[in-house]
């Protein structure tokens, strides 16, 4: 096992990921400044979960930001979409083996945490080529927006199908 992986179950959880994304700020945007983080922070904690990413060690080397969604898009509990906000990790454990076993665990997290996931969205820079060839392979483009401070592409894909890949790839690490 390359990371850990632990949704934030209370204050001293999200106290770490907020003190991780004010110190890795840039990894989420190279303009982000502190103030549009600290804005960031308190107003998605209000909708959203975190999952942490921490080393064997047990420091925190990233994180995956989610909620759901109803089909009109609006913030529920128990929503038909689950909404990926972000994903940052350290670029020093970056691997396609961790991507694939920490995207695992997030999905059959949300799987078991809420059952009535029918759809799995995220966004992604436009101009990032590797993602966006990396996400092409499970999931599809049905859009775009104005992102912070650049065009991002919006994904989609069925959650089940999503499952399906990301479960049978398990034995390929």
């Amino acid at each position: 096992m390359l990371a850990q992986y632990r949704v934030c179950k209370n204050d001293a959880d999200l106290a770490q990921y907020a003190l991780y994304f004010i110190r890795h700020r840039t990894d989420f945007s190279s303009k982000f400044s502190l103030p549009d983080t600290l804005y960031h922070i308190l107003q998605s904690l209000q909708q959203s979960k975190v999952m942490l990413i921490l080393s064997l060690e047990g420091d925190t080397i990233g994180w995956a930001h989610y909620r759901y969604l109803s089909t009109e898009y609006e913030p529920v509990r128990e929503g038909e979409i689950a909404f990926v906000d972000s994903v940052i990790i350290n670029d020093a454990y970056r691997s396609g083996r961790l991507f694939i076993n920490g995207f695992r665990f997030l999905a059959n997290h949300i799987a078991a945490e809420n059952p009535k996931v029918r759809t799995f969205e995220f966004h992604a820079l436009a101009s990032h080529a590797y993602l966006n060839r990396l996400y092409s392979k499970f999931a599809t483009i049905v859009g775009q927006r104005d992102g912070y401070h650049e065009i991002e592409n919006a994904y989609s894909t069925d959650f089940n199908q999503l499952l399906h890949y990301l479960n049978r790839t398990k034995n390929d690490n």
